[in-house]
């Protein structure tokens, strides 16, 4: 396949702003030159960079590697409610299409909040996603709390079920979506997940919500789980979790599709 999108990559240099007591930061570089050196060795067209939870809002390093590299990447950045109208435009127009909510450890309160209100408001009149990074009763919360926006759902690393697919409640909200729901979820990153069996996982989530809503994505760096994980593992682990005949849609015409890639 040339045309593959990896749409779960994080970029940052030391040079980059870092977010006020972040919960981890590597001690190393992932510059984009990097990235898109392993994107051409292992022959991926395409690639979307998430901003990284401990850069926070600072999305200055993702901005500048979208402006480098129009044809080839994508964004999701990390906002805060108070986000000008202009930045909006500005990183739309640059190839950023959605926002991510790394909700690991927090309340859902925040979100209630009349300022997350009105910043889901604006990001619905712009045709953007919410990216969510969450697990349990949290992501549960997250979804019922946006299940009457207008908004695209991305559910980061199968929704890091804590069961098997027959058990756990995020998979099964997941797939008893109905046909006015959008959601959307990268296959990506097992080691952030508690439960062993993403295989089921990935084949209940083929079933119930077809391959035009999966995704797969690298999760390149890594960080914390450095040592565990390479980009051969992640080509290897997607081949597992989706059927041959469905990788083609998984890894390249799905991605393209909602990113908006041309081609």
């Amino acid at each position: 396949m040339s045309k593959i999108v990896d749409t779960h990559a994080h970029v940052f240099t030391h040079q980059c702003r870092v977010a006020k007591k972040p919960r981890h930061r590597p001690s190393y570089e992932a510059p984009l030159e990097r990235y898109l050196g392993l994107l051409d060795r292992f022959g991926i067209a395409q690639g979307v960079l998430v901003q990284p939870s401990f850069l926070g809002t600072h999305n200055e390093y993702l901005m500048e590697c979208l402006r480098q590299q129009p044809g080839r990447l994508r964004g999701v950045a990390v906002l805060d409610p108070s986000v000008t109208d202009a930045t909006l435009e500005a990183m739309t127009s640059l190839g950023v299409g959605g926002t991510r909510l790394n909700w690991i450890g927090r309340g859902v309160d925040e979100l209630r909040s009349p300022e997350w209100s009105a910043l889901f408001s604006r990001l619905e009149s712009r045709g953007w996603h919410v990216e969510i990074q969450a697990e349990g009763d949290t992501l549960l919360e997250i979804l019922d709390l946006l299940d009457t926006r207008d908004l695209a759902l991305v559910i980061d690393h199968f929704g890091r079920p804590q069961a098997n697919a027959w058990r756990d409640p995020v998979i099964d909200r997941l797939c008893a979506e109905g046909d006015d729901k959008r959601y959307w979820v990268k296959c990506s990153a097992p080691y952030r997940s508690r439960s062993d069996g993403l295989v089921d996982v990935s084949k209940r989530l083929l079933e119930e919500l077809g391959s035009h809503r999966l995704m797969w994505g690298s999760d390149w760096p890594w960080t914390e789980h450095e040592h565990l994980y390479s980009f051969e593992q992640a080509l290897h682990d997607a081949e597992r979790w989706i059927p041959a005949a469905d990788l083609a849609t998984v890894m390249g015409e799905t991605p393209r599709r909602f990113y908006g890639f041309d081609g």
